[in-house]
């Protein structure tokens, strides 16, 4: 019998009282030996219940004193795990299944180079709407992004029994975020680390020549952090305005490429086309009538709305730029 490695699991929080009970519940409920799993919980002072509930469990609990950002709390972690294996789950994620795990590390033991490998997203069904609606994509991805960002299908190489062999060669890399990573290869990529940039990652141990990752589609893991359309507008905006644009220059995972004219024109061609919403509405008639759900319906509204307050937002920042200049 192959003996399994042990496994580091980081959960950054703040304020998830709310959350994190469900979240360890069900780290703790895989069918993966106790003593081979190692849970941080990074915490960045909540002041709720937060704390005393994590407590509850076997956890390994550290503080973030450095700076309120969840990316920070994610390297901490890293920096702190004694596992082979490694990987964070946002405390309002709840892996689905007790053999999550074991179906992640599943490929390590054929491929001896494997970087990384990841499940998906999927819908929870008592959750609103708003929040079906996205992860009915893998990667949870709005239809923005699902235009510009390079699909899992588009990296495949071959389909083995339990999961997807694909190879991520950069910058043609879908956007991984939670993803269980071999430590050797993380520590050569992020020796000089500030953040723990989540989808960044990939790139790094692409361009490092890592660059086979595993997809595991059958361990899906719920997100409950949309709640409607105003919260998904909010999340996005702040992501855009205080995370990607205010790195954009250093950030390795680029959403639009602005360097080309042939990508302006590509920009230009979605906005229209989000903008007429019929030929979104009958996107979302197709995808009601493959999934029986009636939140595909909101296809056109979150394509239109999505687009214009990026395009908002990119404009916006870059007038702001040229008034500093």
């Amino acid at each position: 019998m192959r003996e399994l490695p042990k496994i580091s699991i980081c959960v950054p929080t703040y304020n998830e009282e709310k959350n994190i009970r469900t979240c360890l519940n069900a780290i703790f409920s895989q069918n993966y030996p106790v003593e081979m799993l190692q849970v941080l919980v990074v915490d960045n002072r909540s002041e709720d219940r937060t704390i005393e509930i994590a407590r509850e469990f076997e956890v390994e609990l550290l503080y973030n004193d450095i700076e309120k950002h969840g990316e920070t709390s994610k390297l901490i972690g890293f920096q702190n795990s004694t596992g082979e294996l490694f990987i964070y789950l946002d405390a309002d994620i709840e892996i689905v299944g007790n053999h999550w795990l074991r179906n992640l590390v599943e490929p390590f033991f054929e491929i001896s180079d494997l970087a990384g490998s990841f499940g998906r997203f999927i819908p929870k069904p008592s959750d609103t709407a708003i929040g079906r609606f996205l992860r009915y994509h893998p990667l949870e991805l709005d239809p923005v992004f699902q235009y510009f960002c390079t699909g899992i299908e588009q990296t495949v190489v071959k389909k083995s029994e339990g999961y997807t062999l694909c190879e991520f060669c950069y910058p043609k890399i879908p956007p991984i975020g939670i993803c269980l990573y071999r430590v050797e290869y993380l520590k050569k990529v992020l020796e000089n680390a500030r953040r723990f940039m989540d989808i960044d990652v990939p790139c790094l141990l692409s361009e490092a020549g890592h660059t086979k990752f595993a997809y595991i589609e059958k361990s899906g893991f719920y997100h409950i952090n949309v709640k409607s359309l105003g919260d998904l507008l909010g999340r996005r905006w702040r992501n855009l305005t205080k995370i990607y644009l205010p790195n954009e220059e250093t950030r390795k995972y680029q959403y639009f490429d602005l360097s080309s004219f042939q990508s302006i024109l590509k920009i230009g061609a979605w906005v229209v086309y989000a903008n007429l919403l019929i030929p979104e509405f009958l996107r979302g008639l197709y995808k009601w009538a493959r999934f029986k759900d009636s939140a595909c319906l909101y296809q056109p509204i979150i394509s239109a709305s999505l687009t214009d307050l990026i395009c908002f937002g990119f404009v916006t920042n870059k007038f702001l730029r040229f008034l500093k200049k």
